[in-house]
């Protein structure tokens, strides 16, 4: 059977808009605040934006909304994960037995110091950006709320949710 391979082929990136959002509070409470302030929707999906390392598996809680008026979907995603290491068993010390350590990473290196990232499926010309930033800042406990470059993002797979 003959085999064919597809030559300078290019699959097509939705177009899409990144806000980062800086807050200190749980995922499920930013969500609840966004949707108390700017009369949204959000809900947690099914799956988790799972990100698979050799010594851990990093889980990222997804919270969708659908916007009907402006026909778009909207994810709200921590950009920080902190989890356990898988168990290793450690021989060389005086007590035998499996360690646990703790790992802290980030799903977008490209943006360590951002908390929470907002992904909006339509493009900037399309969607009022300006006024969702200036109404992210007025929640209480959200530090600052601005947009994110997306062409300096490497891995982009980890920004595709279904």
């Amino acid at each position: 059977m003959p085999s064919y391979t597809l030559i300078d082929w290019e699959t097509e990136i939705e177009p899409y808009t990144l806000l980062g959002i800086h807050s200190t509070i749980e995922p499920y409470r930013l969500a609840y605040k966004i949707n108390k302030h700017l009369k949204t929707q959000f809900s947690r999906t099914e799956r988790d934006q799972d990100v698979t390392m050799p010594r851990y598996v990093s889980h990222y809680p997804v919270y969708k909304h659908v916007d009907t008026y402006e026909n778009t979907t909207l994810y709200l995603i921590p950009n920080k994960f902190t989890g356990r290491l898988k168990e290793t068993s450690s021989s060389f010390g005086l007590f035998d037995g499996t360690e646990v350590d703790e790992v802290k990473t980030v799903l977008l290196k490209e943006f360590q110091t951002v908390d929470f990232l907002l992904k909006i499926e339509k493009e900037e010309e399309f969607f009022p950006i300006k006024k969702w930033v200036n109404s992210l800042i007025e929640i209480p406990h959200v530090i600052s709320a601005y947009k994110l470059d997306r062409f300096m993002i490497k891995n982009q797979d980890y920004l595709i949710f279904e």
